[in-house]
This record gives structure tokens, sequence and C-alpha cells, in this order.
């Protein structure tokens, strides 16, 4: 059965253990050609549908290995400021108002009432478990803040004299532009004497880079489809394409039906250059993605992103946006605080610095998986190895960070205790905590 009507469109910021700067909403003009070799009887290329909430195997202890015997040396945080950007806190929450030292909002309006500030409080709640004597210093910068308010943002945390600044953000401006300024003043930061710290994303599966050309797109080999989910899907759809050069695309989706597939809605001419976007609510059905390429698209790289579902063909590496392409930030994947394996939904690529284990309890937002919780971790370490050592320079606690950490198959993951004994002058019992979350199942291999 075929709707007659496209369906509603809307801006949406989307929120799972990462937030999203909201675009001009897509145009949904009916457009009668579709790419060849879209969907069929046979579904399209298989995949599930997207969940960032692994099963809970995870313990709390074990999310927070070896935080507790840096604690029992006497190493908490003190005299350390940490900068926590986020879309939305609740200040007074009792597991972390007595760390907050200041809070201001830099949205152009307010969230509202009944906002919900659970996710952002819970990442300011982990920095403070790690860190119990820092100072906290939230920037909310709303649900649908820009680079204009980010930069404001980090500006008034670097007025204060943060030490490290966390970000457990993936952001998606409507322009190349906006997400160049996001990395510039991420970098800024990071130049200037603070340890700027974000979660690499969680969009491995939700994620497809490849080569454009005129005319529609292959995603791979000659298919000129990308399914959303693995079958049917309903409610917010969200998707951005970004490209670098001065080729032009458009993005359309499409819901399968018997007969001509439907255009659901089509991105609009975007002024600013190399993004279009589409944020649409659907009614139950299969859809899938289509780009179609100007003249000069041959040869352009392009990165397509799906916030709310896998795509049915995505790329092996990649994934990562602003700020955790920008040089000089640390970029945090989310591992498995059991086995010590990588998320499969954790992004990663050359910009991934490090991993850290995700599923921490929270009192704000229950248990917390995926990148989001995973960069606090890591921002709490460097705090405690600042608190330990107050010789020492957030520049050189990152390089300490980095050469303490496990290795393996080329990746890193955090060592908190090893981090932390590295520069410290204290209790040397700290050199008998275990790396419980990562040696269970996997070995160092230098």
């Amino acid at each position: 059965m075929r709707i007659e009507t496209a369906a509603t469109l809307f801006v949406v910021v989307i929120v799972v253990s990462s937030t999203s700067f909201a675009v001009p909403v897509g145009s949904s003009s009916a457009v009668r050609d579709r790419p060849i070799g879209a969907l069929s009887s046979d579904g399209g290329p298989a995949d599930e549908a997207a969940a960032v909430d692994p099963p809970p195997e995870a313990t709390d202890s074990a999310t927070l290995s070896g935080f507790d015997a840096v604690h029992e040396t006497g190493v908490t945080g003190d005299d350390v400021r940490v900068g926590i950007v986020g879309s939305q806190f609740a200040p007074d929450h009792s597991r972390i108002s007595d760390a907050v030292a200041a809070t201001r909002r830099f949205s152009g309006r307010s969230s509202g009432l009944f906002a919900d500030t659970s996710h952002d409080t819970a990442i300011a709640e982990i920095v403070s478990r790690t860190a119990p004597d820092a100072e906290l210093y939230l920037a909310s910068i709303g649900p649908d803040g820009g680079h204009e308010a980010y930069a404001r943002a980090v500006s008034w945390l670097r007025e204060r004299n943060v030490d490290v600044v966390v970000d457990a953000g993936s952001y998606f401006p409507s322009s190349a532009a906006g997400m160049a300024e996001l990395n510039r003043v991420a970098s800024a930061a990071a130049r200037n004497d603070t340890a700027f710290v974000t979660s690499a994303g969680n969009y491995a599966d939700r994620h497809w880079h490849g080569n454009g050309s005129e005319g529609w797109v292959a995603f791979a080999n000659d298919t000129r489809y990308n399914t959303l989910g693995g079958g049917e899907i309903a409610g917010a759809v969200s998707l951005r394409l970004y490209w670098q050069g001065d080729a032009d695309y458009d993005l359309y989706l499409y819901r399968a039906v018997d007969g001509e597939d439907q255009l659901i809605a089509k991105s609009e001419t975007n002024a600013t250059g190399r993004t279009e976007a589409i944020d649409a609510t659907v009614p139950g059905g299969r859809y899938y993605v289509a780009v179609r390429g100007g003249p000069d698209a041959n040869g352009t790289g392009a990165d397509l992103f799906s916030f709310h579902h896998e795509l049915g063909i995505s790329s092996d590496s990649g994934g990562m946006v602003a700020p955790a392409t920008a040089e000089g930030v640390i970029a945090v994947g989310a591992a498995d605080a059991v086995s010590g394996e990588r998320r499969p939904y954790s992004s990663t690529g050359p910009a991934l610095d490090i991993s850290a284990p995700d599923g921490a309890d929270t009192s704000a937002a229950g248990e917390l998986y995926g990148s989001s919780a995973a960069a606090p971790l890591v921002a709490g370490t460097l705090t405690l190895m600042l608190a330990a050592n107050e010789s020492l320079t957030p520049a050189e606690a990152q390089a300490v960070l980095r050469d303490t950490a496990v290795r393996h198959e080329g990746e890193l993951y955090l060592d908190t205790a090893g981090a932390v004994q590295a520069v410290s002058s204290r209790d040397p019992a700290i050199e008998d905590a275990e790396l419980d979350w990562f040696n269970g199942t996997l070995s160092e291999d230098g």
C-alpha cells in the first residue's frame, strides 16, 4: 500500500550518548526519477536494528577499575578544574552539586521546563566520581546551539582557567564551515595548555564513506541505495551528507512499496555548500537513502551519516565528526568493560586516540553506554594525573596517558592507575592496582 503524502518534516536534535546540532529542514517536493537498483522484494542488504545499549554484562566496578586504588593513595583531583560542555545540566543534582563551582548557559533559547538533563548530568557525575575533589564548570549550549554558542562556551571555560575540558558530544552543523569552526575552537583550547577530551561518537555502523560520482552514487559495487535499519522502521529519520570540493549533491529518502517507490524527502539546496540534510518522521515501512551527484561530483569524497538507524552499507572505519577530528584533542572510543573489546558501534579512524570502558551506572541516567560514557573516564584520569603532580602540564599529561595505555592490535586502551603512577610521587602501592576491565581477556602486546 502506498502513502499519498510525504511525511511531516521538522528539525530534531538526536541524543544517543552524543549530541547533534540541528540543521535546516529538507524539502519533501516530489521527484519522479529514482536510483536504478533500488529495493526489490528481497529487502536489500541485511542489517540489524541500530542499538547503542549492549547486554548489561559490564559491572560498575569493572568500568571504574583503577580509580579506587588511586583515590586510596590520596589522589582525588583536588585543586584541578574540569570544564564540561553539554546541552543541558542539572547542577543541583545530588551527585554533582557539591562539586559544581560555576555553570552558565550559552544557547539562544531555554531548553524548557521539562528539558532532559540526564545525559549531560551523568557525564558530570562520572567525572566527579573519578575525581571527587575536582571543581566542575558546566557550560550549556542548549539543544540547538551552533558553533557560535560552542565557541562562547569554550571561551568561558578557558577564562575560568580550567585544566581539562570534556565534551561528550558529536556535532553535525549545517555547513562544512561550521564543522571547521568547531574543530578550530577545540584545537585552540588544546594548544593553550588545556587537555581537551571528547567522545569519538557511536556511528561505526551508521556512517558510509566513499567516492562520489555524477548521477546516482554507488554505495557498494553497483548498489545505488542504502537501507535504513534491519527491516521496517518508524519514527524519526535524520541524515547528513558531507563532502569536500565544489561538487553538488542531493540527498533523498525513499519508502519501498509495491510498484514505484515513494519519495519521502529530498534535501533542500544548501546555500552554505558541501552539506545536505534530511530530518523527517515516517510511518512504519522499509526505507532507503539515495545520493545524486552533479556534474563535478566524480571522484570527490563523501560521507553519509544516519543518526537513528544502521546503514545497510557502512564503512569499516571513520564516522567521527567535530570536535573529535580536531587537532590536539583526545578522541575516546568505547570498549566493553568485561572483555576489553572495542564496542562495534564505536566510531574509529585515524583521529581515534584511546578507548575506555563504558557501562557506568549513574544516578542521573542509569547505565550509560557509548563513547559518551568513556570520555569522562579519560578526563577523570587526566584530572587525577594533574592533581598527583602539580608541575605537570596538560600537554605532558596527555603524552603520559598515551605512553602508559595498554596497546592491543595497534589501539590504545586506558590504564588509569598506570597513568597516575607514572607521574605521582605518592604512595607506591598504586603500582599493585590491576587493570581489571581490560586484562581479563586481552593481553598487552607492546
